[in-house]
Order: structure tokens, then C-alpha cells, then sequence
């Protein structure tokens, strides 16, 4: 009889350690210093909301992005232009991105693509979009390199 009480007690330990359906989970850590903010798609989606209908060397043809601009994002979390930003993506690619592409360019972190959430597999649940099409200079490989997908994590530098 201990063995079944000793189970059934395993089994609570592990359903409680699951994600419950119905609750929100953070997707966004945005570090400065010792102070971290996290954000989970809920509140991404009801901070203000930017679109970016762009292309780029991911995407077929002209997409539209929906999210918060980054440049709020960073205000948020008190993060200047002057920094730069780690941002680490799930499977833990990182890239060194200038906060000043947020404050000079209509960067978001999209969570919508054609009005649709991002699943994983399709580069979400955040991508970080820069307005590609509609800016010249941005269709450069070093842009390519700071569109990074399934964001997890900003740290400032």
C-alpha cells in the first residue's frame, strides 16, 4: 500500500511541475543590470501594437508582422540607445544587436505573422522583424544576422 501512496504522490509532483493549460507563460526575459522583466504573449500583445509589412530573405513574399516595438520594450526595462543588446534565441543563438536600431528603425518583436501567432517551427513565438522592405539600407547580411527568431532573452550589454 505505501508503494501506491508513494506513486500517486510522484505522479502529483509531477503534474504540478507541468504547465497548466489556461495559464500564461513568460516567453520574454529583458535584463539591465540586475533587473530582469518577463513578458508572456498576453502581455506582449496588449502592450501598444506596431505593424511591419516587410520581406525579407526568410519570408516568400510580403508579410505582415504584428508585436510591440522593440524601442518600448527597451524604454520599459530603462535601456538607452547606447547599449547593446544580446538577444538569445531558444536554441540559444545569440546576436549582438545596437539598441539604436530600435530607436532609429520601426523595429518589433512580432508575435503575429499574417495575423496568426508564430509557433516554433515557424520562427516564433517571437521574431524580431526590421522593416527591410520599406528601408534600403536594412537588405544587408549584417541585418539578417540581428532578425533573430524565437526569441527568449535581451540582456543589455
Amino acid at each position: 500500500m505505501s508503494i501506491l501512496r508513494t506513486s500517486r504522490a510522484a505522479v502529483a509532483v509531477m503534474l504540478m511541475s507541468l504547465p497548466v493549460a489556461g495559464f500564461a507563460q513568460d516567453i520574454l526575459s529583458v535584463t539591465n543590470g540586475d533587473q530582469t522583466v518577463t513578458y508572456t504573449r498576453e502581455a506582449l500583445l496588449a502592450l501598444p501594437q506596431e505593424i511591419v509589412v516587410t520581406s525579407n530573405d526568410y519570408v516568400d513574399d510580403l508579410t505582415t508582422f504584428q508585436g510591440p516595438s522593440l524601442k518600448s520594450v527597451l524604454e520599459a526595462s530603462d535601456i538607452g540607445e547606447d547599449a547593446t543588446l544580446k538577444m538569445v534565441a531558444i536554441n540559444d543563438f545569440a546576436s549582438s544587436v545596437p539598441a539604436g536600431d530600435a530607436f532609429e528603425y520601426q523595429v518589433i518583436l512580432a508575435v503575429l505573422s499574417d495575423g496568426e501567432e508564430m509557433s516554433v517551427r515557424d520562427k516564433g513565438p517571437i521574431w524580431v522583424i526590421y522593416p527591410m522592405t520599406d528601408n534600403t539600407e536594412l537588405q544587408d547580411d549584417i541585418y539578417n544576422g540581428r532578425l533573430v527568431w524565437q526569441l527568449k532573452s535581451i540582456t543589455a550589454e
